[in-house]
């Protein structure tokens, strides 16, 4: 849903998933104003959000709570930010059968 709430409403929200090197790796990414660099480093941080808009909802909860399901599956969740895309990527081991 922050994708939906964050990105330009013309623009479409892309998810991706696929095994490599023994992780699996799914993201989210959407166009739309990137996240200012200051911002990047606090966002997995519990009670944080970002700009509001009267729209918006939330405790700003879902991303520290995103990061400990995958920090409790030995695994990270990345954020990459700029003009072209947001980019949220969850990343753990795997074994492949």
């Amino acid at each position: 849903s922050n994708a939906l709430t964050h990105g330009v409403t013309d623009g479409s929200v892309a998810i991706r998933g696929f095994v490599e090197k023994g992780s699996l790796h799914l993201s989210v990414s959407n166009r739309g104003t990137p996240i200012p660099a200051d911002m990047l480093d606090r966002l997995f941080q519990p009670f944080r959000r970002g700009d509001l808009r009267p729209s918006m909802q939330g405790l700003g909860l879902g991303l520290y709570i995103a990061s400990e399901i995958a920090k409790a599956h030995k695994g990270t969740i990345a954020v990459q930010s700029d003009e072209l895309e947001t980019r949220f990527t969850f990343s753990m081991p795997v074994s492949v059968i």
